[in-house]
């Protein structure tokens, strides 16, 4: 046996991400592109995510209450009680989902070039989750939905913000060495930058739009929300573009 033939496949996750690389996704596609990968995987993987495809689509198009089984089986082309192979309700099948869908939109995320400044860095972030957000607004409304509802899921997404946030504020003490803030402050204020945009993202793009979001474009919104982060973070405007900054 080879070398090669000794080395373990990587997941059709990474898989699919080497090849999208890292960037704005539409959900479904990402799905579409994982099963486009496993055609040399077990049927019983491909079948799986031929249903995480088709709750997925439904989910985006009606939300989490209108979700149906035979719904899920339909549009995946399966025998209804193909479906009870993999979860045993439609509720199982959509944490299974959306939880994967928070685990792509991490993934996804840009990587910056090393060196790269801090300022140039949340841009670049903010970018990415306005153009997800806008991209998979349903799903993002079947989030909300599911944490209302389930105290488990909504614990999931809180204790993704607090990760979240330790990144941030380990990219902000090295930008900035001298800062002088107890560690749970720097915590909190991290915190309410990511839910400064869940925020607004949300009355953008999950509830029907009013002015002035509803006339700004997505570079425009995430530029907002990149300034008000430098703002809340250091106190102070962000640097002109060009100029070298923490």
């Amino acid at each position: 046996m080879s070398m090669s033939e000794c080395q373990p496949k990587p997941s059709l996750e990474a898989r699919a991400a080497d090849d999208s690389r890292h960037g704005p996704f539409v959900y479904r596609d990402e799905l579409g592109a994982r099963l486009a990968l496993a055609a040399d995987e077990p049927k019983t993987v491909r079948t799986r995510l031929r249903l995480m495809g088709a709750v997925a689509a439904l989910l985006e198009e009606g939300g989490l209450h209108d979700l149906r089984v035979a719904d899920c089986a339909a549009r995946a082309g399966l025998a209804h009680g193909t479906f009870y192979r993999y979860w045993p309700d439609r509720s199982a099948a959509a944490r299974d989902v959306l939880g994967d869908f928070m685990a792509t939109v991490r993934a996804r995320r840009p990587v910056s070039a090393p060196g790269t400044a801090l300022y140039p860095r949340i841009v670049a972030a903010n970018r990415y989750y306005v153009r997800v957000y806008r991209a998979n607004a349903g799903l993002m409304r079947c989030l909300m939905q599911l944490g209302n509802v389930e105290a488990e899921f909504a614990r999931i997404g809180q204790e993704a913000n607090l990760a979240l946030a330790a990144r941030v504020v380990r990219a902000w003490e090295r930008a900035d060495p001298a800062l002088d803030l107890p560690p749970h402050e720097r915590i909190a204020r991290a915190l309410a930058c990511i839910a400064m945009v869940e925020g607004v993202l949300r009355d953008l793009y999950v509830r029907p739009a009013l002015a002035p979001l509803a006339s700004m474009g997505e570079d425009e919104v995430a530029d907002m929300l990149s300034t008000a982060w430098f703002r809340i973070l250091f106190g102070r405007d962000p640097p002109r573009r060009g100029r070298k900054a923490g």
